[in-house]
């Protein structure tokens, strides 16, 4: 129950992070745009007394961390923030399979059926995109981003023994290094009222919170029951922008909104994605020896 207390602002605050992202990125490069925001969350757990750890597994989520921030960044110049959110929480249909390679969490059978739905959810969503060639390529980044992300959630599940202070402060200071080379290359930034409103928000409650919040889960919850709650972001986000730009969703939206969401409940039965525990199944055959 102590993770509802972390998922609640989690949902909150991720849902509103798209139309700021959105915001940020049309008036400055994706790299531009994920820099300052991991200098400005690094100084943030810095502050907080984050401590530097340098190791296999850091880097690599390091690698993954960042490698999700810039193609969450480039899909947002050619996609919506409604899509991106719906987009991106494909994520849960990547990170069951990684976390049985990474973690050793086996999905079961009606996990793959859950798999196979929520996927054709995504297909239902994006067919509205596919129309235009732009619209396609950013829901293809999109989606890529997602990949990643399950990633780095599957590798802060695997760290769930270090600090979050800690663990957060080393991937966006090893980000931060990461994305300088490209920043110099891809240096284009316009300074606007609406760059700055962006900037901020995703560098601090959508920066530096919002991956606390989520490290916090990952330490708190199995990756399938952490995937399947954080859906409630896109639902939300879709909602927001309906409401802002007064424009109710496609049908194609909805749908796929509904069948995405039915996947993931589905692999959510029978316990979801971890190995029945030892002492349950020890305790089943005593009962069982019993009768």
């Amino acid at each position: 129950m102590r993770s509802i207390y972390y998922l609640i602002p989690y949902v909150l605050i991720s849902s509103f992070n798209y139309m700021f992202a959105k915001e940020a990125v049309d008036s400055s490069s994706p790299f531009i745009f994920n820099l300052i925001r991991y200098l400005v969350s690094a100084l943030i757990f810095f502050s907080l007394g984050g401590k530097l750890i340098f190791n296999k597994d850091v880097l690599t989520l390091s690698i993954f961390t960042t490698t999700s921030s810039v193609l969450w960044a480039y899909g947002l110049i050619y996609v919506s923030p409604a899509a991106s959110a719906v987009l991106s929480y494909s994520m849960p249909l990547f990170s069951l399979p990684l976390a049985f390679l990474i973690i050793k969490e086996k999905p079961t059978n009606i996990e793959y059926i859950g798999l196979t739905v929520g996927f054709l959810g995504v297909i239902l969503y994006s067919i509205p995109l596919a129309s235009h060639i732009g619209s396609l390529l950013g829901a293809l980044m999109t989606i890529a981003n997602a990949v990643f992300w399950a990633g780095f959630t599957v590798y802060y599940r695997k760290m769930k023994n270090y600090s979050p202070y800690d663990v957060n402060l080393s991937q966006f200071l090893i980000g931060s290094l990461l994305l300088t080379p490209f920043s110099i290359q891809n240096h284009a930034i316009t300074f606007s009222s609406t760059f700055m409103e962006g900037i901020i928000y995703t560098s601090t409650l959508g920066g530096a919170f919002s991956f606390f919040l989520w490290n916090l889960l990952a330490k708190s919850e199995r990756i399938s029951k952490l995937t399947v709650s954080s859906f409630s972001v896109p639902i939300f986000s879709t909602i927001l922008q309906a409401v802002e730009n007064e424009d109710l969703p496609s049908m194609y939206q909805i749908s796929g909104i509904t069948v995405m969401f039915i996947g993931i409940m589905i692999s959510r039965l029978k316990g979801g994605i971890s190995i029945i525990d030892k002492r349950y199944s020890n305790k089943n055959k005593a009962i069982g020896a019993k009768l």
